[in-house]
């Protein structure tokens, strides 16, 4: 049995360590094929960075599909970059992929489509119905979002994805000359027009500057400057072969193409074109979907735990949570070698850093206490960070820059991290409490020196969380006199990390005051997570102030979601001391003491 319990940690943690690695190798062309994923390591510039075209990919395709691969009509699974390759290319394909999710029946009636399981279509499907709904179309986007309702911001999000896909097709398409001279010049004309319009909305840059006076420029774009200039890029002729010859299905002449255009781009690489390479390899590791794999598997192991085996259980646990801490590193790592940029950005980067941080102090909790509540809180944390990340990668590109106002590395690197390591730490605080009220509700195992253990716990987290948030706080109001000329102006965004100073201040100055003990620190704990829910996500809601750079549309209900669940905890915890099933004696214990035992 002893032997047992030293193999269940390494055999465990071994076998997932394996699994990491068998997902590190990037998929290549096999001999004999077209070189989609060599095309795929190509260079584009888009949303204010240059970018491996397999990254432009599966971006495009997760705000479709919400997918980053796609199933053809026969249900074999493909990559997005033969999905992007159809499209740019022309191809025709690219028109019956199903790849357009649509969830919404009112919508699916609209739009003439049949109920389907996956509620995913392809574009030939609908393309007949789309004029017809020009009308409705534009009211919905004359109308304020949150005057909107659900069929509205449905049918805007299906416009912005039919909006997206079309872009992609004429950014890369090739004008079309007529051969008489007498009609050139007027059919140059209304392509510079149709241009024009078109570059109202960001474009994908395909074609990279060759030298120090070009710029990047969308395909479409470059080929009309090189007619009416007389002077072309070199790098548009094999570009545009390499997309004749995929919608052809010329398996030499696009491989012949693409090699052509690597040996231009080698003669003179794009400055920022280093890390592509690297890129792609992230993308396919997906470093993130396997850590909250991870996560889910560490916090098994530590919920059996308290089942029984608890020495050997949480050993493997801790143990697995330090494994998927150094994969979730080295992804924070690796985001910020590809950005050139501190790890938060954006809210994408606040939720994997948040997690991280998180896993840190459970990590440290364990190591002093060593009885699973850390193992426990962190697995939960990382795993509900990662999944908030994965909802939040749905707007695109997750590196996408900051805005100008915000470039500042510096700043990025101080403020933004010491704030939240704040949000980590009082996310933190309110987990135990969670984890504490719901043990003293519904479990039994609750005693008096467990129960003294969490008041340390969150308490000792607490202390914390008040010297960063405060910390981060004033280094954000010198950010704000840096960059506006004041130091603090009561925006809603610094109303709401103020918010998540005083709280913490509340807490701890009720706990030593004497006013709480372990439950009511766990209670107010809880409030906490509230408090920071608001100041992370939901000042972006009110869509004012100089902060709310982040506004999504769908984190207002998940936001009511969570203040409601924490709101029950916290009843729960405010239930009489009787009526908890760990403060009733049980039958053998209350026997005992009748008899004077």
């Amino acid at each position: 049995m002893k032997l047992l319990s030293r193999l269940v940690p390494v055999l465990v943690v071994g076998g997932c360590a394996a699994w990491l690695v068998s997902r590190a190798p990037v998929p290549r062309d096999a001999a004999g094929d077209m070189a989609m994923h060599a095309f795929g390591r190509l260079p584009v510039a888009y949303q204010g960075r240059v970018k491996p075209f397999d990254t432009l990919a599966r971006n495009s395709l997760v705000i479709i599909s919400d997918r980053q691969t796609y199933r053809d009509e026969n249900g074999t699974k493909h990559p997005a970059i033969r999905w992007l390759l159809d499209v740019i290319s022309g191809s025709e394909a690219a028109m019956k992929h199903r790849v357009f999710r649509i969830p919404n029946l009112e919508l699916i009636d609209a739009l003439g489509l049949p109920k389907r399981e996956h509620f995913r279509y392809a574009y030939e499907e609908f393309q007949d119905s789309l004029h017809s709904m020009d009308e409705e179309i534009g009211r919905v986007q004359a109308t304020e979002p949150s005057k909107r309702d659900v069929y509205d911001n449905q049918l805007h999000e299906f416009f912005n994805k039919v909006h997206l896909f079309s872009l992609l097709i004429k950014a890369h398409r090739l004008p079309a000359l007529p051969a008489d001279h007498d009609q050139l010049v007027p059919a140059l004309r209304q392509l510079v027009s149709e241009y024009q319009f078109l570059e109202q909305s960001p474009l994908p840059f395909a074609v990279p500057p060759l030298s120090d006076h070009e710029q990047w420029r969308p395909l479409m774009r470059a080929a009309i400057e090189s007619m009416v200039a007389g002077n072309p890029n070199p790098a548009i002729g094999p570009l545009a072969t390499v997309l004749d010859a995929w919608r052809a299905g010329d398996e030499v002449g696009f491989n012949s193409a693409l090699a052509g255009y690597q040996s231009i781009l080698a003669g003179r690489p794009p400055a920022e074109s280093s890390t592509l390479d690297f890129e792609v390899f992230f993308n396919h590791l997906e470093p993130f979907y396997h850590c909250s794999v991870l996560y889910v598997m560490a916090f098994l192991l530590s919920a059996f735990a308290w089942m029984g085996w608890s020495g050997p259980l949480n050993r493997t646990a801790t143990w697995l949570i330090l494994l998927t801490l150094v994969a979730h590193t080295f992804a924070l790592g690796a985001r910020v070698y590809i950005s050139g940029y501190p790890p938060i950005t954006n809210l994408y980067g606040t939720a994997v850093f948040i997690g991280w941080a998180c896993v840190i102090l459970g990590l440290i909790i364990e190591a002093v206490y060593r009885i699973g509540i850390g193992n426990l809180v962190a697995s939960v944390a990382g795993f509900a960070t990662l999944l908030i990340a994965h909802f939040l990668a749905g707007d695109g590109d997750t590196l996408e820059m900051m805005q100008a106002v915000l470039d500042t590395k510096f700043w990025l690197a101080t403020h933004v991290v010491v704030i939240n390591l704040g949000y980590s730490a009082t996310l933190f605080a309110g987990g135990l409490g969670v984890l504490f009220i719901l043990r003293g509700v519904l479990g039994s195992s609750l005693d008096k020196d467990l129960e003294k253990t969490f008041g340390r716990m969150i308490y000792g987290v607490l202390c914390f969380a008040l010297l960063m948030s405060f910390v981060g706080t004033v280094l954000g109001g010198l950010w704000a006199d840096d960059s506006w000329g004041r130091f603090w102006g009561w925006d809603p965004k610094e109303n709401g990390a103020l918010l998540i100073v005083l709280w913490d201040a509340l807490v701890l100055h009720a706990r030593w005051g004497g006013m709480i003990k372990t439950r009511g620190i766990a209670v107010m704990a809880v409030f906490g997570g509230i408090v920071t829910g608001w100041s992370w996500f939901g000042v972006n809601q009110l869509g004012v102030g100089l902060h709310s750079y982040g506004f999504t549309d769908s984190v207002a209900f998940w936001l009511i979601v969570f203040a409601a669940s924490q709101l029950l905890v916290m009843g729960m915890g405010m239930l009489p001391r009787p009526w908890w099933r760990s403060a009733r004696v049980p039958g053998k214990r209350l026997i005992k003491a009748l008899n004077g035992g």
